[in-house]
């Protein structure tokens, strides 16, 4: 799995496809079986039981909800912290996570293949 974040409208799906995909490879909705499943923010949305076993083996798009300011909204709140941390435990099982800010992809987490010499 790779996990792609970044704010809201900083280009990661653009980075998404430029890995060699296409708009017909993009879900939007689960169950998928496409590469690439874009919006995992608004899927935590509707629907709050949403655990990391929901999410397939696929380059999954979240916007980074953590940025800003905290919501007064105790259910907003809730659904911000549940997409944190179902990022978080994305990130732990993906091989690799990227940030995109401005259009720029920053590998956070790279799974490598150790050579030894």
């Amino acid at each position: 799995m790779r996990l792609i974040i970044g704010g809201r409208h900083q280009g990661k799906l653009d980075y998404a496809l430029s890995l060699g995909y296409t708009m017909a490879d993009v879900a939007t909705s689960l169950p998928t079986d496409k590469p690439i499943l874009y919006g995992l923010q608004n899927l935590t949305r509707t629907n709050p039981d949403l655990t990391e076993a929901d999410i397939p083996d696929c380059i999954v798009i979240c916007d980074e909800l953590g940025c800003g300011v905290v919501p007064l909204d105790p259910e907003e709140r809730a659904w911000r912290e549940r997409t944190g941390r179902l990022c978080c435990q994305l990130a732990k099982r993906a091989s690799q996570v990227d940030r995109v800010f401005c259009g720029i992809a920053t590998a956070l987490k790279e799974d490598t293949p150790c050579t030894s010499g």
